[in-house]
């Protein structure tokens, strides 16, 4: 009977001991089974996918004569992957490349169906505005064909000397408060080595210039590409014609880009542009391509004697070195 006892007390106290080393095996278990399962998804590996475009390691050096260039691949959603550079980050004169933030600037602060005076051209100009003349208004909009397409600095003037219309800067002239848009909108954007003393990229008195770098060139545009694209599509034209309100008299506007009158290879493919010279810049260009597989490409030089033999180097190099 002892015995018995005995070997029940025994059970009793076995059977806890049991269940116990059961609870703690099958939590060490699915606890090393989450574990396990983490750890195989920390290290799963997933097959590579290139940056696009894909490098091709056999590559030449476009070998540009030029102050400074830049490209990069700007993805649809904006993302931008480096293609080219070459003193990119150097601080250069960029002529009328100023002119898309002019345009920017109108489009963004505007009401581009207003109608504004002609007469306005003649108080701030270096150029002849030809027979556009010959009538005495037209919209905001249509200015800004001669502006961006023939690069036009009249038209740049005129429409800045409507600022006090549009801008709220009482303590400077028409032109000045334009201006100062621009510099505040290249701020804002987080163009830090990008400055303005003109809507039209004239070089100014006692070394006073409109100032960029190749990068930054390339970051506005596609910037606009996401944010004011009509700015560019208006710059894809190579020709425009002009009319008066009655229809009697237009005015032609001819691009100033000579790839738009060419459209074998990659010019087909182009979305935008601006040109630019000065005696200060020399010649300057940037140029939007629609990239084969989606996206667009940006391209720019500063300080080339031949701006469009350089681009189209640039422009070459790059579809050579890239797989899209």
């Amino acid at each position: 009977m002892i015995n018995k006892r005995r070997k029940i007390k025994k059970t009793f106290l076995v059977v806890p001991f049991l269940v116990l080393f059961l609870a703690l095996t099958g939590f060490y278990y699915f606890s090393s089974g989450e574990v396990e399962e983490e750890e195989i998804g920390a290290n799963l590996v997933v097959e590579e996918t290139y940056p696009f475009p894909k490098e091709n390691k056999e590559k030449d050096n476009p070998d540009l004569s030029v102050e400074a260039a830049f490209s990069a691949y700007i993805s649809d959603d904006g993302s931008m992957n480096s293609l080219y550079g070459l003193n990119q980050n150097q601080t250069l004169p960029i002529a009328s490349i100023s002119k898309l933030m002019t345009g920017h600037i109108v489009l963004k602060n505007y009401n581009i169906e207003e109608q504004m005076g002609v007469s306005e051209y003649e108080v701030v100009s270096r150029t002849e505005f030809r027979d556009f003349k010959a009538w005495t208004e037209t919209t905001i909009e249509e200015m800004l064909y001669p502006m961006i397409i023939e690069s036009n600095n009249s038209a740049a003037f005129a429409l800045a000397l409507i600022s006090n219309r549009f801008i709220d800067n009482k303590e400077a002239d028409s032109v000045e408060a334009f201006v100062g848009e621009m510099n505040k909108e290249a701020e804002r954007i987080d163009l830090k080595n990008t400055s303005f003393i003109n809507p039209s990229g004239l070089d100014g008195r006692n070394g006073e210039y409109n100032l960029s770098t190749a990068k930054e060139v390339v970051n506005f545009v596609g910037y606009l590409l996401q944010e004011n694209r009509k700015i560019l599509d208006i710059s894809a034209n190579s020709f425009y014609r002009l009319y008066s309100p009655d229809k009697m008299i237009s005015y032609p506007v001819q691009t100033t880009n000579i790839f738009l009158e060419d459209g074998n290879d990659w010019k087909k493919d182009i979305v935008g542009g601006k040109t630019g010279w000065t005696h200060a810049a020399f010649g300057c260009l940037v140029l939007v391509l629609e990239a084969p597989e989606g996206g667009y490409i940006i391209n720019v030089v500063l300080g080339a004697e031949d701006r469009f033999s350089e681009m189209e180097k640039l422009t070459d190099y790059i579809y050579e070195s890239y797989i899209f």
